[in-house]
């Protein structure tokens, strides 16, 4: 496996097929599809309440608008030394975050040793 990026490599072939069938057509834009509506509905089921789901291009993109719902800006996330957030997002987690730090933390095998 190769863990460099999330936009370095293709897609999983199956993700590939499922992406030229709903191709297919005109949908909704925005989350207005029934195929938005429907994923919607099975992450209100995963998580048993209602909630809001946003399609991004990139994990990158992912991780920093997730950390950026949380943080207060110029705040701090810990996070392990060696995690991808760290090392490999480039700056956009503060850049989304508007200066939060991510402050790293050592531990064994990606896991934070508690205090």
């Amino acid at each position: 496996m190769n863990f460099a990026s999330d936009n370095w490599a293709g897609a999983h072939p199956a993700i590939a097929q499922r992406l030229l069938e709903e191709a297919t057509g005109f949908a909704a834009p925005y989350g207005a599809s029934a195929l938005d509506r429907k994923i919607e509905q099975a992450f209100n089921a995963l998580f048993e309440r209602e909630v809001a789901v946003y399609f991004v291009g990139t994990g990158t993109a992912a991780n920093s608008l997730a950390l950026a719902s949380v943080n207060r800006p110029g705040g701090v996330s810990f996070c392990h030394r060696e995690a991808h957030m760290l090392e490999d997002e480039c700056g956009a987690p503060e850049f989304f975050t508007h200066g939060a730090r991510l402050a790293p933390v050592d531990g064994e095998n990606g896991k934070i040793d508690p205090p």
